[in-house]
């Protein structure tokens, strides 16, 4: 009984960053079940993976967690820019995204308006305090995919390719 308070105790101190889509009922109420929580005080001691400022194609795809910005695909990824360089384009945060290569060839030197395509999120550059990834140790990489996988509302805040 003494550890379970314990917990309880830390994990209100905690912020829900992601949910799962299951529910678990009580005679108070309905409540969805915490996939990801960010206990500030742990965090302080997690060694913490962060993108450098330096614009680079792994950082690109560091930054959109490995997946294409136009359709979600996690396959053939290559960087995009979102105003091409035939239309003035830079190499810069705002302008590049991640991009699966069926989705970068069909928008060709287009831009977004002309191609008809939506991007997923804004690119912009990184502050330096977003975390990408907390690493984890090889044991426990092991043991999750032992478990037949990751749940996918874990996959951003663990920077798996």
């Amino acid at each position: 009984m003494y550890d379970k308070r314990l917990f309880l105790l830390k994990i209100s101190k905690a912020d829900v960053l992601e949910y799962y889509d299951q529910t678990v009922n009580s005679p108070s109420g309905s409540f969805y079940i915490p996939a990801v929580l960010r206990i500030p005080n742990l965090l302080q001691v997690v060694k913490r993976r962060r993108i450098r400022q330096s614009l680079s194609r792994k950082n690109i795809f560091f930054r959109d967690a490995f997946t294409c910005q136009y359709c979600s695909s996690r396959e053939s990824l290559t960087i995009d820019h979102v105003l091409p360089v035939s239309k003035g384009g830079e190499w810069e945060w705002e302008n590049l995204v991640t991009a699966c290569a069926k989705c970068n060839s069909r928008k060709g030197v287009k831009t977004l308006e002309e191609a008809n395509m939506k991007l997923m999120k804004v690119p912009k550059a990184p502050k330096d305090s977003d975390i990408v990834a907390i690493p984890l140790t090889n044991a426990a990489m092991n043991t999750l995919r032992k478990r037949k996988g990751l749940p996918n509302e874990w996959l951003q805040y663990l920077g798996i390719k």
